[in-house]
């Protein structure tokens, strides 16, 4: 039983860092506009980029689906 918690809370762990890093990427962001004396992205910008990139489908061209030898 004391495995099965243990992974449980690794798991929560490793989830945790996952959601956060994009937060921590926007206040580096933020941070560095300040210090330049500028306004900075939001905050939340990166979860913006994230979800446009997860909602784009690839695009392949034509001739690149064929294998020529």
């Amino acid at each position: 039983m004391a495995v099965i918690l243990d992974l449980a809370t690794q798991g929560a762990q490793m989830l945790l860092v996952l959601l956060l890093a994009p937060l921590l990427t926007g206040f580096i962001r933020k941070l560095k506009g300040r210090l330049l004396r500028r306004q900075g992205p939001p905050l939340l910008q990166p979860y913006r980029d994230l979800l446009r990139l997860m909602r784009k489908e690839a695009v392949l061209a034509e001739n690149a689906l064929g294998c020529s030898a």
